[in-house]
């Protein structure tokens, strides 16, 4: 009876916290977005006649033409307008329309650094408020480009999917993919404890989660799923679901850490740098209790940081963002392969020292120690 009412009270413990962790989500959407779970939560601004002419149904998406919302945005020579496809409530595509007064080899240089992909698979409510680094070289013709970009996004939100068809949208072979493997991180583990099946697990998250698809939780999608709301399409919504449900809730039936140790891609990378052969060290308790304090103390700043509304740009230094390797800025892809490389000493030491996201789900399970949990 002892061990029922232990249990009990760990279990209300944790959706408690889990209550605060939601309720500090939706405040810091609410600072970043003004919205919940799609929901304005500031006045609406009388929509203009020009933003409706912009946006047209095609097929089961949405297509944005951004010349007539950003008319007064030039880049070095001139307007820099782009067309945005939208496809079951996701960026697919953003081109340049050409021709244009910017001179070609702008246009080639942001090519070359993927400016264009910067907001693929995004929703359009967070593409529209998402940071994007303009092009070294080719300055004014990518920040005009990325202007225009962020109207097309928030026209295309404005529009609220309603002259998209209400067909089944049809499953990107990625997406497909991305769930397959969730699926299978998410419950083959609570039952096969095979070293074989897991090495091949760690390398499907980071391949096919990771590098392929950017399938992963991330301070930043936090928040614009508590902003936006979550995806409504089928296979995203169970994407989404399965993200939180393998974080948040598998510890409430004994499976602490289930997300970090076996779907987080880069806590993945870690974990298969960890077993080259070379000489370990081991980091003394007292250490790592400091460092346990020091990954706490620097989430409680970052997150004191968004909750007084005092700056995001901390959001895109998370090194989960060096798997869209295209638009990520170079110290972040810098820092994601020194702790890869730590990793082949040290095991997962973003995980267990830094991680801001991380120490958001060791809060929500009352689990402190830098400690790596069974696997």
């Amino acid at each position: 009876m002892k061990f029922d009412s232990l249990k009990t009270r760990s279990a209300v413990a944790h959706l408690i916290r889990l209550a605060a962790c939601l309720l500090l989500l939706a405040h810091c959407a609410v600072l970043r977005s003004g919205k919940i779970l799609g929901r304005s939560m500031r006045p609406a601004p009388e929509p203009e006649a020009v933003a409706s002419e912009a946006v047209r149904a095609e097929g089961d998406g949405l297509v944005v033409e951004s010349a007539s919302l950003a008319p007064d945005v030039t880049g070095y020579a001139g307007p820099v307008p782009v067309i945005v496809r939208i496809e079951d409530g996701r960026v697919a595509s953003v081109v340049p329309v050409l021709p244009n007064d910017e001179t070609p080899v702008f246009f080639g240089r942001l090519e070359e650094a993927g400016l264009w992909h910067s907001w693929d698979g995004l929703a359009p409510e967070v593409a529209a408020t998402s940071h994007v680094d303009a092009v070294t070289s080719a300055t004014f013709s990518s920040r005009a480009a990325i202007a225009n970009a962020r109207a097309a996004f928030a026209a295309a939100a404005a529009a609220g999917g309603d002259s998209v068809s209400a067909a089944p949208a049809n499953v990107s072979l990625r997406s497909a993919a991305a769930l397959a493997v969730l699926l299978a991180a998410a419950f083959v583990p609570l039952f096969a404890k095979s070293r074989r099946w897991r090495t091949v697990q760690l390398w499907l998250d980071f391949a096919v989660l990771g590098i392929w698809s950017g399938t992963y939780l991330s301070t930043a999608r936090l928040l614009g799923w508590a902003g936006a709301g979550l995806p409504r399409a089928p296979v995203d919504l169970a994407v989404a679901l399965l993200l939180l449900g393998t974080a948040l809730l598998w510890p409430l039936f004994g499976r602490p850490a289930h997300y970090c140790m076996h779907v987080c891609p880069y806590g993945a990378a870690q974990e298969l740098a960890s077993r080259l052969p070379v000489r370990k060290r081991r980091v003394s308790p007292s250490l790592a209790r400091v460092l346990t304090a020091l990954r706490v103390a620097l989430w409680a700043a970052l997150m004191l940081s968004l909750g007084l509304g005092l700056g995001a740009r901390w959001l895109d230094w998370e090194l989960f963002g060096a798997f869209a390797w295209r638009a990520a800025p170079p110290l972040v892809m810098a820092f994601a392969v020194l702790f890869v490389a730590l990793s082949a000493f040290v095991p997962r030491p973003y995980c267990r020292f830094v991680c801001p996201t991380g120490t958001l789900f060791k809060l929500v399970e009352g689990r402190r120690s830098g400690r790596r949990p069974e696997k």
